[in-house]
């Protein structure tokens, strides 16, 4: 092998390293995934930060949520059947809230929360 071939190997190696150093992949102590059932209710999850920012979307990415400040600090987050509820900046934990589904049809939406540059995703589905 060259010394050419030698270095190119090792660049792509210590690239592989960095990207894989650069990411999450516990995702901040929170669920990847929820499942409710289709009588709906709540789930609290706690994680290893304190979300900042919430976003909820649906599979193509429509994220138009609705935005309510609750008591003592809390924001609400809703869309469609699904709300977040969470406190910036104090607690680790977020209730995620599912309504009854009567649509008789399997249905999924994904939270993003804002975690220091980065965003802890948990997809939450509702069987029907």
């Amino acid at each position: 092998m060259t010394m050419k071939k030698t270095i190119c190997y090792f660049a792509l190696l210590l690239l592989s390293i960095f990207f894989v150093a650069c990411n999450r992949f516990d995702n901040y102590g929170y669920p990847s995934k929820i499942t409710f059932g289709r009588e709906g209710g709540t789930r609290t999850c706690e994680g290893e930060h304190t979300f900042y920012h919430v976003d909820i979307s649906d599979y193509n990415g429509n994220d138009e949520n609705t935005i309510t400040e609750g008591e003592n600090d809390t924001i609400v987050v809703t869309k469609d059947w699904l709300s977040v509820k969470y406190r910036v900046g104090r607690d680790y934990d977020v209730k995620i809230i599912a309504s009854p589904n009567t649509t008789g049809k399997k249905r999924s939406l994904y939270v993003s929360g804002m975690v220091d540059n980065s965003f802890a995703d948990i997809k939450v589905t509702q069987n029907r």
